[in-house]
């Protein structure tokens, strides 16, 4: 399912309930407006429903109830959001933030900060949320709400559901459904049937159809049963669909697409869902080779993403007729606008979305032979794929420290707490004058058991941050995915000086990945990753480095190797790689790399040395080489025959005009055919 669909999914089970049902044990809360917020909310329709939660938001006052104010307020800043009126929303949110920590409620704290994850995805900043998951999720076990515990707990997994992060994601869909049970009011039959219906989603990125459909099917049965399915046929059918067409079951997914394409075209309060009905046909028309039908459908997809742009962008849609295009003949026409769309999207489109596209380009001009072209739009896709990896490393390294700020804040509490339950107890005793001797007693007792009890939690503290940090160096070294070492390591150990020995570099990039996350899910892709890395592990001698560079690419660099065996080596990598399949959950696929090897220091005519990082540019470049002439294969640089500088242009922008000329002495490698 498309993730936006998902999200108003979330939006609609978390964003919306009653706190009547828990009045009673958690304080005074003002019924009157409690039902009022049910009944806006439950009516939600954009522009209406803002201005109505700004008039109620208004009239609140210091003697409405504290959790009342702080769920109105949360909602006026969703509604904000929603309405993509971002800087609104964060200066509410901002707003209750002040209220929620200075009350020190651990409810009304909880709510503030899974309203803040919310705001974060409806943004797109997938990564500013997976950072401030650990701070929503700090006070969850002891808030005492239902719809709270499930709002953070449904949140933190929609999150780790899009990070690929699946198993955590489960079990925080297992927190809120628990969350869930314990509940009796009108929202709860809508919680429990989107949490199935996510969780159904969550099974489909793991290839676990069969658990998928059936969550499907029992969403479908309870959802008919309770009268629900306005709310939520729509997205069990595209659920279906999307379930089918992973299963490669196209067939069936387009009688579910026709079915929703019938019931939506006549419904505009529904384009969004219409627009991804067709967007998603066309896909699966342009996968089984039905192009004429593809460009009929993506033509009236693009001609109401034009009326709708904030629905979905027209550029995405064109540039698909566009490639639409170069397959039903029009070749230099579709060539011509997807170069414009593409020019247009590197300032337009977030980095994900111009990466995706850049890909898709290169695909086309593969196609149309135009082999040169593709490798430099394949290197600039390379590049950006690199700026997307530092990212999630960042955030990665982010989630860290905000989990260690997050303990160190919890003690903080904890210690305000006792401070506060102190000071009550003075005030209380200072009003008994006749006990004034026991009163220093017990208070100068006191003090001493509470300067042992936080020497020993500050000792126990400081223990657990010097085993964070000595982890956190650890983690800083490896990627988290594959445990491999990581870029920064590299660079580290390659600065050492290597007194005068021979090394070499071995770049490696695995062949088609792209197309295993778009067919089989990036947890497929993810677990093709962590094989190629135990087999390079594997493959490699104790004393080489191996390290993952970026995405689906590698890099061994081989300490104290005969030039002449270097080929050797890369024979070996590429066999590893290949000559066996990987086996998946459902499925073996057959795996191949490309790769580029270089001898460092290279042997160069004249007296000018290369760096590290151009050493690795230039196995980059036979490394694309290999990728335009088959893949598969594994191209050597053995030596430059003439200075550097004299031959750097022509090898950057011809290289095959290079090897002709005798600039440069290179080896080709086969792999085995895949079994």
């Amino acid at each position: 399912m498309p993730k936006f669909l998902s999200l108003l999914l979330v939006v609609l089970s978390c964003g919306v309930g009653s706190l009547t049902a828990v009045a009673s044990s958690h304080g005074k809360m003002d019924q009157a407006i409690e039902a009022q917020l049910d009944h806006i909310l439950n009516q939600s329709n954009g522009p209406e429903t803002l201005q109505q939660l700004q008039q109620l938001t208004a009239e609140l006052s210091e003697a409405t109830p504290f959790l009342t104010r702080i769920r109105a307020l949360n909602y006026l800043a969703i509604e904000y959001a929603r309405v993509r009126q971002f800087d609104a929303a964060w200066n509410v949110l901002n707003g209750v933030r002040e209220l929620a920590d200075n009350s020190a409620s651990t409810d009304a704290i909880t709510e503030t900060e899974a309203t803040a994850l919310l705001l974060y995805t409806l943004q797109g900043k997938t990564s500013a949320a997976l950072t401030h998951i650990n701070t929503a999720l700090l006070l969850s076990d002891d808030v005492q709400v239902p719809r709270i515990r499930y709002f953070a707990h449904s949140m933190a997994a929609f999150i780790y559901q899009h990070r690929s992060q699946f198993d955590a994601a489960l079990e925080h869909y297992i927190h809120a459904a628990d969350a869930i049970s314990t509940t009796h009011d009108s929202r709860t039959l809508i919680r429990l049937l989107a949490t199935k219906q996510q969780i159904a989603s969550l099974y489909g990125q793991q290839k676990n159809y069969e658990l998928a459909l059936e969550q499907l099917d029992d969403t479908e049965r309870l959802a008919i049963k309770n009268n629900l399915m306005d709310m939520f046929g729509h997205t069990l059918y595209l659920e279906r669909a999307y379930v089918e067409v992973m299963r490669q079951n196209y067939d069936a997914a387009l009688a579910h697409y026709d079915t929703l394409r019938t019931q939506l075209r006549q419904q505009p309060q529904h384009t969004a869902y219409y627009l991804t009905v067709l967007n998603n046909m066309g896909d699966v028309k342009i996968r089984t080779g039905h192009y004429e039908d593809a460009h009929k459908i993506l033509t009236e997809a693009y001609e109401l993403a034009q009326l709708h742009p904030d629905l979905l962008n027209p550029e995405v849609i064109l540039f698909n007729l566009s490639y639409v295009d170069i397959f039903l003949g029009h070749e230099e026409q579709g060539l011509a606008a997807m170069q414009q769309i593409v020019t247009n999207a590197e300032t337009s489109l977030p980095v994900v979305q111009y990466e995706s596209l850049l890909g898709e380009y290169a695909d086309a001009l593969t196609h149309l032979g135009r082999h040169a072209e593709a490798i430099e739009v394949l290197l600039k896709q390379r590049e950006l794929r690199e700026q997307v990896y530092r990212s999630d490393q960042q955030a990665s390294m982010a989630e860290l420290q905000n989990l260690y700020d997050s303990k160190d804040k919890a003690l903080q509490i904890e210690l305000l707490s006792q401070k506060n339950e102190l000071n009550q107890q003075l005030i209380e005793n200072a009003s008994q004058k006749r006990t004034i001797l026991k009163l220093m007693i017990a208070l100068t007792s006191f003090a001493v058991i509470l300067v042992i009890v936080l020497y020993r939690s500050a000792y126990r503290n400081n223990r657990e941050l010097r085993v964070a940090n000595s982890r956190l160096a650890e983690q800083s070294a490896r990627d988290p995915l594959t445990g491999l070492l990581n870029r920064r390591a590299l660079q580290h150990a390659i600065r050492q000086p290597t007194h005068g020995r021979q090394d070499a570099m071995l770049l490696l990039d695995v062949d088609h990945f792209k197309r295993i996350n778009d067919h089989l899910g990036h947890a497929a892709g993810d677990e093709v990753l962590m094989e190629v890395s135990r087999r390079l592990i594997k493959a490699s001698r104790d004393s080489d480095l191996v390290v993952r560079w970026g995405g689906e690419e590698f890099l061994i660099y081989l300490v104290n190797i005969d030039p002449d065996k270097l080929p050797v080596m890369a024979q070996r990598i590429l066999d590893a790689i290949a000559s066996t399949p990987i086996s998946l959950e459902q499925q073996d696929i057959n795996v191949t790399a490309t790769i580029g090897f270089i001898n460092y220091p290279l042997a160069v005519t004249g007296d000018q040395s290369i760096n590290w990082e151009r050493t690795i540019q230039l196995a980059d470049l036979v490394l694309y080489a290999g990728k335009v002439h088959g893949r598969n294969q594994a191209w050597g640089i053995m030596a430059l025959n003439q200075p550097f500088a004299d031959i750097q242009q022509l090898l950057e922008t011809d290289l095959p005009a290079a090897i002709e000329q005798g600039a440069l002495d290179v080896t080709i490698l086969h792999g085995p055919k895949a079994s």
